[in-house]
This record gives structure tokens, C-alpha cells and sequence, in this order.
């Protein structure tokens, strides 16, 4: 038994190092979280404060607990932590009572918060201790009624029992008073018994002196006779003497036998310490070797949890930048960061801003005379490499339906020189289409033909739909510039009077005239022959 207790005794300061880092490590956890979590470990480390005898501690997490519930507008959590703060401080040593007084209005300022009746009355129980102490009479009184009503006590007896706490204060200090009395009594009687034995020590006196009186007065006879009893008490004593050297002798004799039994039991017992010295440095070395087990286990499997958290880490990380890839696919980079900010992007109005439209030639014939899978390989070639262009020229792509593309420039960023870009980019795709059609020719393939129409003018751009996001843009702009397409020539760029006006100094455009476009009435065209030479 005793060599466990002492194995517990080594063990407890290695548990209790391990707890504190372990609870170091926490708080420094905590500090970074915010809102439920930061809550869930506040309450944590207060309660394992308050468990160690760490008040102010307790008192101190208890209280950013608290700021961080009513923050977030968590009365009933913070109501909990102010009832966690007042009872570590009441707790708490002070030479004063500034932590009694702050503790009663932590339970004061609880019950404002919550409405349940179970906190409730926890608080006011501690409040009426507090105010006992405190000497808070006023608020004494309305405590107990508030207890009374929680209970379903009748609120009148409330006056009774604040009368019986003072009556049972004032009943004590009487008793103190009496035991006071009693003392002083009891004092009084010890002095009446030292003179009473200072009375009889003066009779003794006083009989010695007579006895020595007789002596002096007896005669020779009494005197034979008393020399004579003497003798016999002398030999008396002779004899007793006699026995007790006997004695004497007989007990050295025991005192040897038992200094000899005391060396054998000291010798045991130095056999039996180097015994026990010998099993408890085995065991602490078994306990070293466990504990050492124990880390390298610990460090092991901290090590193995990390590197798979590392990977995790990693697997998210990838995961995040291939959804924010494949969310720029579909928005623009400044509407899908304000759509993970906001949750929603607000429709924006441009003054100017370019639209262009392709669509291809035939396409019903074409889709008659290939595969399925050949017409989307084809569209997809076609596409991509249409992307590919107009962000060349830093263009937005809205959205392709059916064998139309449509595409747009000055938006979502301003940007002056828009009307130009589109025109460049409507020219290299011409281009793009021209080469790839000589090759198409060569293997026997149809030729994918388009026209392009341009035109510039206000629009709305914004987001719509709540599931599939889809970046789109409204307005007359968009419907003109469709029917530039449908009213151009294949291999050609169709563009508006209002385009035209942007681009005269920088392309060779020849005047179509005025030309009647659905919907829209007659329109000012013009096809762009080349650039032009500066």
C-alpha cells in the first residue's frame, strides 16, 4: 500500500503537467474561434478552472464567455455564464468585498437575462447568501420574496424569514455573551482554589513546626525507644535495597536481552527498507518506461493525426480552388466575390457597353449530314476557341444557345476602348473560321460558316436564378446587336451606326445603308473590311 501511494504521489505532478499543457493548448485554441465553438471551450476552461481551485481564472473565462453570447444575442448562454462568473467569484479570496459585490450583481444581471425558473433560483439563493454578508437588507428583503414566489411560497412569510435570519444572528451573539460569562466564572474559580492551597500549604507549616516542638520536649526513654525503631527501619531498608539491586541486576539483564532483539528487528527493518527501496526503483523505472511508452505512442499518433489532417487539408484546399475555378467559368471574377460575400450580386446599369452575336450558317443541314457526337466535337472545337479569342481581348463571355454566341464588352468592368476589342475580336474569329473551314474542305467535312453582328449601347448585366447561376445581360443594345447577325452576310462583321461611330478612325467600314431589321425598324450598318494602318 504504501509503495502505491507513493507511485501516485510521482504520477500526480506528470498528470498534472500534462493537464496543464493540455489546457495551455486550449486556451490558445479558444482564442482564435469565434461564435458556438468559442462558447462551447469558454465554458470548458471555467469549469475546469473553477474544479482546480482557479477562481479568478474561472471568474475571467466565465466573463468572455459572457461577451461573446450577448454579442452574438445568446441571452440564455449568456445568463449561464454570468451565474459560472458569480459563483468562482464567491469563491474567490479577498482581503475586501469587491469580488462578493461584483459576484451579487453577476447573479443580478443573470436573472434580467434569462426566464429559466431553475437559473433563476440558483441566482437568487447566492444573491441571499451575498446579501448576508454584504449586510443588504433592502435588497434581502426583495431577494426572499422573489425565492418565495419561485418556490410557491406564499410572498408574506418572506418578512417573517428575514426576521428569523436576524433573530438567529442576534441569538448567537447572546450565546457568545453567555460563554463570555461562563468564563469569567470559571476564572473566578481557579483563583478561589489557589487561595484555598495557599491556606493549606500554612497548615502543613504549621504542623511541622509542632512535631519539631515534640521532638525537642521527649524524654530519654522516648528517645531509646525512637533510636530503636530507627535501627529496625534501617534494616529494613537494608533489605528493601538488597531487592532492588536484584532487581536492578534482573532488569539490565532484560535490557540486554531486548537491546539484542532490537538490533535483530533494526536489522530487519534495514532489510526490509532496502526491500522496498529496491521495489519502488523498479517501479518508478517501470513507470518511467510506461510514461516514456506512453509519449512516444502519444507522439506517434499526434504525428500520424497530422500528417492525415495535412492531407485533408490539402484535399480541401484543391477542392476549393477547383469550385472557385469552375465558379469563374460561369461569372465574372468581381460578381462571384461579391456572391460568396454577399450571397447575392446586385443588377448593375451601363451606359455603353459592345454586344456581339455569332451564329452559324446551315446549322440544321449540318447537324443532318454528321453524327451526334462529331456536331458537338465540332461546336465545342468551335467555342472554345471563340473563348479563347475574346479573352485575348479581355471580353466577357454571357452564353451560347444552340450554335449562337454571344459576348460583350465594357462590363463588368468599365473599360473606354470596348467597341474596338469587340471589332478585333469579331475579325480574328472570321479568321479562325476561314482556316479552319480550308481544313474541314480538304477532309470533306461541312463547312461551319457564321455571321457577326455588333452593336454598342446601355444595357442591364446581373445575376440570376438561384441554383445555377447564370451571368446575364437585357436591353434594346442586346436585341440590335442580334439582329446585326441576322441581318449580315456570312464571313462577314456586321456592325451599327452607334458601333461604327466608336471604331471610324480605326477600320475601313463600308456604308450599307439603311437596312430594315425585326422588331428593331430601319438600322444604319456597315460591314468592316480591314483594320486600318496608323
Amino acid at each position: 500500500m504504501k509503495i502505491a501511494s507513493i507511485l501516485t504521489l510521482l504520477a500526480l505532478p506528470l498528470v498534472f503537467f500534462a493537464q496543464s499543457e493540455a489546457i495551455k493548448n486550449l486556451e490558445k485554441t479558444t482564442a482564435k474561434l469565434s461564435g458556438e465553438d468559442f462558447l462551447k471551450n469558454a465554458r470548458t476552461l471555467s469549469e475546469w478552472h473553477f474544479n482546480e481551485n482557479f477562481f479568478e481564472k474561472s471568474a475571467e473565462w466565465a466573463e468572455k464567455g459572457f461577451d461573446a453570447a450577448k454579442k452574438s444575442g445568446l441571452s440564455e448562454q449568456a445568463a449561464l455564464f454570468l451565474n459560472q462568473q458569480g459563483t468562482a467569484l464567491m469563491k474567490a479570496p479577498s482581503r475586501r468585498n469587491n469580488f462578493k459585490s461584483k459576484a451579487f450583481k453577476s447573479f443580478e444581471e443573470s436573472n434580467s437575462l434569462t426566464t429559466d425558473k431553475a437559473l433563476r433560483l440558483d441566482n437568487l439563493l447566492k444573491m441571499k447568501d451575498l446579501a448576508l454578508t454584504l449586510d443588504k437588507r433592502k435588497d434581502l428583503t426583495k431577494i426572499l420574496k422573489d425565492i418565495a414566489v419561485l418556490q410557491g411560497d406564499s410572498p408574506a412569510s418572506t418578512g417573517s424569514d428575514e426576521g428569523g435570519l436576524f433573530a438567529n444572528r442576534k441569538k448567537a451573539i447572546e450565546q457568545a455573551q453567555q460563554q463570555n460569562r461562563q468564563l469569567s466564572a470559571a476564572v473566578n474559580s481557579l483563583s478561589q482554589e489557589k487561595a484555598n492551597l495557599a491556606a493549606q500549604q500554612e497548615n502543613l507549616r504549621r504542623l511541622i513546626a509542632l512535631k519539631e516542638t515534640a521532638i525537642q520536649n521527649m524524654t530519654a526513654e522516648q528517645m531509646r525507644q525512637q533510636l530503636l525503631f530507627s535501627v529496625q527501619e534501617r534494616i529494613v531498608d537494608s533489605l528493601k535495597f538488597a531487592g532492588a539491586m536484584d532487581s536492578m541486576e534482573l532488569s539490565q539483564k532484560e535490557m540486554v536481552v531486548e537491546q539484542q532483539q532490537s538490533e535483530l528487528l533494526k536489522t530487519q527493518a534495514e532489510l526490509d527498507l532496502r526491500k522496498s527501496q529496491r521495489n519502488l526503483l523498479l517501479a518508478v523505472v517501470g513507470l518511467a518506461v510506461l510514461l516514456g511508452g506512453g509519449l512516444f505512442y502519444r507522439y506517434h499518433f499526434i504525428s500520424k493525426h497530422n500528417a492525415v489532417l495535412l492531407e485533408k487539408n490539402k484535399i480541401i484546399e484543391m477542392e476549393r480552388k477547383r469550385s472557385e475555378e469552375l465558379l469563374l467559368n460561369i461569372l465574372p471574377s468581381a460578381i462571384a466575390e461579391e456572391l460568396k460575400k454577399n450571397g447575392t450580386a446586385e443588377a448593375r446599369h451601363y451606359k455603353k457597353a459592345t454586344v456581339l452575336f455569332t451564329d452559324f450558317k446551315g446549322f440544321s443541314e449540318i447537324a443532318k449530314k454528321v453524327t451526334p457526337e462529331k456536331l458537338v466535337a465540332d461546336l465545342d472545337f468551335a467555342f472554345t476557341n471563340f473563348d479563347r479569342i475574346i479573352g485575348k481581348f479581355g471580353l466577357e463571355k454571357i452564353k451560347t444557345i444552340g450554335d449562337a454566341y454571344m459576348c460583350a464588352g465594357g462590363l463588368p468592368d468599365l473599360d473606354g476602348t470596348h467597341p474596338r476589342k469587340v471589332v478585333l475580336a469579331a475579325l480574328e474569329i472570321q479568321q479562325f473560321l476561314t482556316n479552319w473551314n480550308e481544313e474541314k474542305k480538304q477532309r470533306g467535312e461541312p463547312a461551319f460558316e457564321a455571321r457577326i453582328g455588333i452593336h454598342t449601347g446601355p444595357l442591364v448585366a446581373g445575376v440570376v436564378g438561384s441554383k445555377k447561376f447564370a451571368y446575364d445581360i437585357w436591353g434594346d443594345t442586346v436585341n440590335v446587336a442580334a439582329r446585326m447577325e441576322s441581318s449580315g452576310e456570312v464571313g462577314l462583321v456586321n456592325i451599327s451606326a452607334s458601333t461604327f461611330s466608336f471604331v471610324k478612325n480605326d477600320f475601313n467600314c463600308e456604308y450599307r445603308g439603311k437596312v430594315a431589321a425585326k422588331n428593331v425598324g430601319e438600322v444604319e450598318m456597315y460591314y468592316v473590311r480591314e483594320v486600318m494602318l496608323n
